[in-house]
């Protein structure tokens, strides 16, 4: 076995025992929420204390749980968000799938729709700028006229005709 791949498999064994245990946790909370309505809304009732809504969320996080998990709870009741646990929960587990957090997407929009082959290299040249653990995704709006526009996360590649002819514009002072 080549030490990359060796060092892949230690590494994949501990991200599943690290994350084993987050989903135990928050599988376990996201169910007792479930079950009980009533829990569920009175935790995200603003009109209650956060330290009653601490101690009632911590008669139903299981007693063996890590504090960094408890912690993670915590400040999702505190901010009044633990009612999107279960979309958390969702999130988390298709990043595992994916491969992690890494996973990044980038969309490209262009004017009209590209061949497969201009999609192929709209991922090698992204994929070698960005990593490899870019997933693209392909739309098309004619308002940009023609060339290209790439977001990747908060970043803005704005390549496109219209963007373009606009800076002109307020350049040549044209509006």
């Amino acid at each position: 076995m080549k030490a990359q791949e060796l060092s892949r498999k230690y590494a994949t064994a501990v991200f599943s025992q690290a994350l084993d245990k987050w989903l135990t946790t928050l599988g376990a909370v996201r169910d007792k929420l479930a079950n009980n309505p009533a829990l569920s809304k009175s935790l995200q009732d603003s009109a209650h204390a956060f330290s009653d809504k601490q101690k009632e969320l911590d008669k139903i996080i299981p007693t063996d749980s890590d504090q960094s998990i408890r912690n993670f709870l915590y400040v999702m009741l505190r901010d009044g968000n633990i009612g999107s646990l279960a979309e958390v929960l969702a999130d988390l587990e298709q990043m595992i799938q994916g491969g992690g957090p890494q996973v990044q997407i980038a969309h490209v929009t262009t004017a009209l729709s590209l061949a497969e082959n201009d999609r192929e290299q709209f991922r090698q040249k992204l994929g070698a700028k960005y990593g490899q653990n870019l997933e693209l995704v392909f739309n098309v709006d004619p308002a940009i006229v023609g060339g290209v526009v790439v977001q990747i996360g908060d970043k803005v590649i704005d390549g496109s005709v219209a963007n373009r002819l606009e800076s002109m514009s307020n350049m040549l002072g044209v509006r």
